[in-house]
């Protein structure tokens, strides 16, 4: 079974359409060879992917050859296909921005992730949209702290280059951005449970 990650958020707005494309293209640049898995009805994620190419789109059962499989999610805490997806995964990532706004829908996502996730699976937030030098870049740690979850380390810029990856791929990101993501997907990597031993 692949190392399976879940990306979800109640609400919409948050890009967690937008990152978990580019965390599967980050994961398969560190060499992880991962795919995606498109949940959301709204089916942007394959769209995307079949316009640039960069990460393979999974079949609905997420069968195929590859060794990491992120499942993008619909922004519905009460969607089936949310919490199947929550159920057979090892990790959930819950993409939100440093924004008050975001606080309550992040705190219902926490609530809804514990419910399905299954028993020794990891949780964390990852904060999106962020703003170097702002008040609210400067509050991130006690806005997880409110949210209820641990935050990834790594923290994603507010861009204009993410605007232009759905038409452009991977090719339409700057240095800094690709660095962002490729750390974060080494922080989400290392949250993987440990292989079985060999008997």
């Amino acid at each position: 079974m692949p190392l399976t990650i879940t990306i979800c958020n109640g609400k919409g707005g948050a890009g967690k359409t937008t990152l978990s494309v580019l965390l599967a293209t980050a994961f398969n640049h560190a060499g992880h060879a991962a795919a995606l898995l498109d949940r959301d009805p709204q089916a942007t994620a394959s769209r995307w992917l079949n316009e640039t190419g960069d990460v393979p789109v999974a079949p609905a059962d997420g069968s195929g050859d590859h060794r990491l499989l992120i499942i993008d999610t619909p922004p519905r805490l009460d969607s089936h296909l949310l919490h199947d997806a929550l159920s057979q995964s090892h990790i959930a990532i819950i993409v939100t921005s440093p924004s008050p706004a975001d606080l309550w829908s992040s705190q219902d996502t926490v609530a809804t992730v514990r419910q399905h996730l299954p028993a020794g699976g990891h949780a964390r937030l990852l904060f999106n949209q962020v703003q170097a030098r702002t008040v609210l870049a400067r509050g991130v740690d006690n806005l997880a702290a409110r949210i209820g979850l641990p935050a990834l380390k790594t923290r994603i810029g507010r861009r204009q280059t993410f605007q232009h990856a759905p038409l452009l791929g991977w090719s339409a990101l700057d240095a800094v951005s690709r660095e962002e993501l490729l750390q974060a997907a080494l922080e989400i990597a290392s949250l993987a449970p440990p292989p079985p031993a060999s008997s």
